[in-house]
């Protein structure tokens, strides 16, 4: 009978041990590893080399749910740019920059007159500070993209 209640003992133990584990890691390990993944990827913005006429103002990078249709993780990290080039020849240098990972999705956004819309379709997530310093959004530029997570085991993608 002894050896019944140890076993149930152990049981208990390794069964609430794995639960705390599993909330713990769902709370605070995995987001910290997708943070790092996009503070990576922050940087690789910071160091791509720039087109000619074009300077870098403020790098920025956002992990968590972008779309909204819950259960999934991915970053955005990006760079707002002042440059004397146009939308076009924007797009087909960042069309062919050397990213240093992946990326599946690459985006250009001209920053927009109103500079209080910010990325309209991302403006919750995307927050650029020296944005809001701005005085004419004329020749700003965001250059950002989609990667994939670490971990899709994230509070912040449920």
């Amino acid at each position: 009978m002894k050896w019944i209640k140890r076993v149930s003992a152990g049981l208990l133990i390794a069964l609430t041990t794995s639960i705390l584990l599993y909330i713990v890691s769902f709370i605070l390990i995995c987001p910290a590893i997708n943070d790092a993944r996009a503070k990576k990827f922050e940087k690789s913005y910071a160091s791509i080399a720039l087109p000619p006429e074009t300077e870098r103002i403020e790098t920025y990078s956002f992990c968590g749910n972008t779309t909204g249709t819950g259960n999934h993780v991915e970053i955005w990290a990006g760079v707002l740019v002042k440059s004397e080039l146009s939308v076009p020849e924007i797009n087909r240098w960042f069309e062919t920059a050397a990213l240093p990972e992946p990326a599946y999705e690459r985006l250009v956004w001209s920053v927009a007159e109103d500079l209080s819309a910010n990325c309209p379709a991302m403006n919750s997530l995307i927050k650029f500070s020296q944005l809001e310093q701005l005085e004419k959004a004329e020749g700003y530029y965001i250059l950002g993209s989609f990667h994939d997570a670490a971990t899709q085991h994230d509070s912040r993608g449920h």
